[in-house]
């Protein structure tokens, strides 16, 4: 067995390490939500602004059978990394995936990182190997959500009706929608969004410190999207004062657009009570929708803690099909 650092630029290596990712989760998750070949193969070449990535493979002689990857933050959150570790389902409990977490360890101290993050998945009430795994790695439970889908063509006939709920509560805030880009007049207002997010949004025992945001970062992450196929579709909710106090967002790959995921979505605290996380997750169905006809099945991911969320999402039709185990461990 060997651990190796893959270069990013050998394309057969990355496309390797990329099958064993989708392979593994194939073997285990309900849903197929694992990103493109094109989009991640894009993503390695192009680079992002705010996170480093390392890619390591676990070999068996000249075959890779295992993959993993330390993300590094670059713009905040300097103190962790995060990381994620696959094994070819043939080549399970060989000790592939303890060597690999052992590299993502030095990794994560090398970068001078306190901190390692990661992410374990389970059927609903249950555990899994996944998560059993990173428990025997020494990772913690810092949050559990419960990872949801609903199927868009099914609740559509149940919009009318809830959206009427919500415009009896909404008085006099407006609901806008956009694509790919932020509205010019609300970028300040969706940067300050973005900063609450996880001052106001659940996060458990997790050791995650607020972002900072700023035009640049968004235009940086619209073109990075674009660049990679994503295809960002937003709602806002505008307060009579004409700031926007709300946004939801979900991201559909062009290349396959009958699935999508529904990432976050946050009503500024001073703005809660008038049923807006409701209006925009509407208004935001409604788009997808009508831009993506053949998009059917959403996926997100809700803290169980998180009532109100929840509660929206209940109504719109969203079914709990596995939890997501938010995990951490001291490096």
């Amino acid at each position: 067995m060997e651990i190796r650092e893959i270069d990013q630029a050998d394309e057969s290596l990355v496309h390797r390490h990329w099958e064993i990712g989708r392979d593994a989760e194939a073997a285990c998750r309900p849903y197929d939500f694992y990103p493109q070949w094109e989009t991640a193969w894009t993503t390695y070449q192009v680079g992002r602004e705010d996170i480093r990535f390392v890619l390591l493979g676990a070999f068996d002689g000249d075959t890779m059978v295992g993959a993993g990857r330390t993300d590094l933050n670059l713009l905040d959150n300097l103190h962790s990394a995060s990381s994620v570790i696959f094994v070819d389902p043939a080549r399970q409990r060989q000790g592939f995936g303890r060597a690999l977490d052992a590299a993502c360890v030095e990794v994560t101290r090398a970068a001078g990182r306190r901190l390692l993050m990661t992410e374990a998945y389970a059927p609903p009430g249950g555990d899994s190997p996944g998560v059993l795994f990173a428990r025997s790695m020494g990772y913690v439970a810092g949050i559990e959500d419960g990872m949801k889908v609903v199927d868009l063509i099914e609740t559509e006939p149940t919009w009318a009706a809830l959206e009427a709920k919500a415009a009896a509560s909404r008085g006099d805030y407006r609901v806008i929608t956009w694509r790919d880009h932020v509205p010019e007049e609300y970028v300040d207002d969706y940067c300050a969004l973005c900063e609450a997010f996880f001052d106001e949004a659940p996060i458990g025992e997790m050791e995650i410190e607020p972002e900072r945001w700023d035009r640049k970062r968004v235009e940086e992450r619209e073109a990075r999207n674009l660049r990679t196929g994503r295809r960002e579709l937003s709602a806002g909710a505008i307060s009579p004062d004409g700031r926007m106090v709300a946004v939801t967002e979900l991201m559909v790959n062009e290349r396959i657009t009958t699935r999508g995921f529904q990432s976050g979505t946050l009503v500024s605290r001073d703005h809660r009570g008038h049923q807006l996380g409701l209006a925009i997750k509407l208004a935001n169905h409604r788009q997808a929708r009508a831009a993506y006809p053949d998009l059917r099945i959403l996926l997100t991911g809700n803290a169980d803690v998180n009532a109100p969320m929840n509660a929206v999402n209940d109504a719109l039709g969203y079914r709990e099909v596995e939890r997501c185990v938010e995990m951490q461990k001291a490096v």
